[in-house]
């Protein structure tokens, strides 16, 4: 290699190298923003499918297809009504059973104190109630103070409301403008290889889309298994265990486990020896039957990232956007295997 090529080389390299650390300083910087876009992509190929089925609709007599912006407003609206009923039916339990659940909470404590007096007694190494609640009561802080931290970038953008109404109207354009955004987005890859990235992108973003419909899928027969399952064993609250479980599902494996912790000490407390292990037999079935049978069936392989990366790719998403980062970062880091398995891994074999 002659020197010219070498110092050519070089000052590519330098330039990718500045690129690169520019584009995390903007990643950094725009937190908010990037988080906005992150929802607003994966919305889109979530519901992509269902608008591409109404766009494709006939309407008789005359032949007459929809416009397009009619399929996407009305899917988008029928997605925010559902919302708002969801969100109205589940803040209605979570109320009423979270006021009941506070009544009952001294309850519970007396249970609990009385149970630590007995295993005292046997073990003097085991704290007291009160160390416990004062360990307790600084974790909770402690856990509110880093929620607040990692969702302060997306609840500082325009608020809440603002947000959810900024991803709606970012989707909407998204799917409006699919066929520009992805001939603009073409349009800086060499023709020689537009084709193949075209196809790989594609790939990635019905991956996207695929994990965005399965995981509701999950949450919602996650929700009512825990909470049928709760309320037949006879435990307290059980849609708000059936809830924690759901809400935990949003992160691989995490379900039983949320819901799990929760019940289980409820169940040996408060019902008899037989409740508390049918409990947690049940959990433990639960977690068997979630990973080897609900998971790989719903999800039909759509994701398909190992354990260890999936561990890896939430910690990332949580270090770098907080809660909706881990979140998002599964639906990413599976759009990104496509493109390593499609592109980066062929063209390193080649060399």
């Amino acid at each position: 290699m002659t020197p010219r090529a070498s110092l050519s080389v070089g000052v590519r390299v330098t330039l990718a190298v500045l690129g690169l650390l520019l584009a995390l300083w903007l990643l950094t910087r725009l937190q908010g923003l990037v988080v906005l876009l992150l929802l607003s992509t994966t919305l889109a190929t979530g519901v992509f499918p269902v608008v591409e089925w109404l766009e494709g609709r006939v309407l008789p007599p005359n032949g007459w297809r929809l416009p397009r912006w009619i399929p996407i407003f009305s899917t988008l609206l029928a997605i925010v009504v559902a919302a708002l009923g969801l969100f109205y039916f589940l803040g209605s339990v979570l109320w009423r059973e979270g006021s009941q659940a506070w009544d009952d909470f001294p309850s519970y404590m007396d249970g609990l104190s009385g149970w630590l007096a007995g295993m005292r007694e046997q073990f003097p190494q085991i704290p007291s109630t009160r160390q416990l609640a004062l360990t307790a009561q600084k974790q909770i802080g402690l856990t509110g103070q880093y929620l607040w931290q990692t969702t302060s970038a997306l609840l500082g953008v325009l608020g809440v409301i603002g947000s959810a109404l900024t991803v709606l109207v970012l989707t909407f354009y998204m799917l409006l403008e699919r066929e520009k955004l992805r001939a603009a987005f073409l349009s800086l890859i060499p023709p020689a290889h537009q084709k193949k990235v075209d196809d790989t992108t594609a790939e990635a973003l019905r991956t996207m889309g695929g994990w965005l419909r399965g995981q509701v899928i999950l949450v919602l027969l996650m929700t009512t298994l825990i909470s049928i399952a709760m309320a037949l064993l006879g435990l307290p609250h059980p849609i708000l265990l059936g809830m924690a479980g759901g809400l935990g599902e949003l992160i691989p494996m995490v379900g039983p486990i949320a819901a799990g912790v929760i019940a289980v000490p409820l169940a040996f407390l408060l019902l008899p020896l037989w409740v508390g292990i049918a409990t947690v037999a049940f959990f433990l079935v639960l977690s068997i039957v979630e990973g080897n049978v609900i998971v790989p069936k719903v999800m039909q392989a759509n994701v398909g990232l190992p354990p260890f990366f999936t561990v890896v790719a939430v910690l990332a998403g949580a270090t770098l956007y907080g809660v909706a980062g881990a979140l998002l970062a599964l639906p990413l880091a599976a759009a990104l295997r496509v493109y390593l398995q499609r592109l980066v891994v062929p063209a390193i074999q080649k060399k």
